[in-house]
């Protein structure tokens, strides 16, 4: 059944912000000299020049470069904080200490049961934080700040924007109830899971387990932002590099309107034969939004889709 979202939830998003729990998500802590020079041998985005207060979006990819996970870097003087996908810190502790050399000072320690994650989002974001009492000052995509809020202490993100602007708010597990209730208090309305899923589908924005798998690679993904094509060698690298220097990929992902509801897994087809696989499916209304990754030269040829006897439009 697809994700839905109510009609007053859609228009918040659209027009004012919203407030979601995103508690799910991972917190690493990574410790030791070797923190940065470790973090970026081992994923596609440049870490090691990170100072105080900035972050860094980067993704972690197999030899043949598939996605593992994608994770969001903050750095603090003695530390780098690690966002991970959604009940994943545990898996990406373990893959990373089978990297660790005698060598290195490398340590890791998961936060993620003492860590609570919100999440704001649309296009009055910003003026909603700041009317909670968080700092008027502009804070560049995946930068981060301490901020006292209301008696509590919060860390605010720059993160990626659904609807025009995003933010995460993090905090301890203790203050977790008041710091919730303080945004709520101040015009937040929240958003549910099935509601965040439809908002991020319909924004096209990838998700872990659906359209962030091994069967991808980053630049289907649309994550070039995360990937230097200017560092050192990482696992996965040359695989990237080439496709990059092709200038050309064999499949993408799309943002997909759909005539009726369908299941993730389902294949898209065009003239009958199988251009792609739907990955995500949401609805709200009468309209049913979806991601999926489509062959290129289906899309550039404007190919009529399908699903099943259900009609496809994409949005290139």
């Amino acid at each position: 059944m697809p994700r839905q979202i109510t009609p007053t939830v859609h228009e918040a998003a659209h027009q004012g912000a919203v407030l979601v729990d995103r508690s799910n998500l991972g917190m690493l802590k990574f410790t030791g000299q070797s923190r940065l020079d470790l973090l970026h041998r081992m994923s596609t985005n440049k870490i090691n020049g990170l100072a105080s207060g900035e972050g860094v979006a980067t993704i972690l990819t197999t030899d043949i470069g598939r996605i593992i996970d994608r994770l969001l870097l903050y750095a603090s003087s003695e530390a780098v904080y690690g966002l991970t996908s959604e009940n994943n810190a545990d898996n990406i502790a373990r893959y990373l200490m089978r990297f660790v050399f005698f060598n290195d000072d490398f340590h890791i320690q998961d936060l993620s049961a003492d860590t609570a994650v919100f999440a704001v989002y649309g296009p009055q974001a910003t003026a909603r934080l700041v009317a909670a009492g968080f700092p008027d000052q502009a804070l560049p995509l995946h930068h981060w700040r301490q901020c006292p809020v209301n008696g509590l202490t919060a860390y605010l993100h720059r993160t990626d924007p659904i609807n025009g602007d995003g933010y995460f708010v993090m905090c301890q597990l203790p203050e977790r109830e008041a710091l919730w209730q303080h945004l709520v208090q101040n015009d937040l309305v929240v958003a549910d899971e099935a509601a965040f899923d439809y908002l991020r589908i319909e924004a096209g924005r990838p998700r872990y387990g659906r359209e962030l798998t091994r069967d991808y690679i980053p630049l289907e993904a649309d994550l070039w932002a995360d990937v230097s094509f200017s560092k050192g060698c990482y696992i996965g690298q040359e695989i990237i590099a080439r496709m990059e220097s092709r200038g050309k990929l064999a499949k993408r992902l799309v943002k997909l309107h759909l005539a009726a509801p369908v299941d993730p897994g389902a294949a898209v087809l065009a003239d009958g034969k199988q251009a792609g696989t739907i990955t995500s499916v949401a609805e709200g209304g009468e309209h049913v939004v979806a991601l999926g990754y489509v062959k290129t030269a289906v899309l550039e040829a404007g190919t009529t889709l399908q699903v099943g006897e259900t009609a496809v439009t994409s949005q290139m």
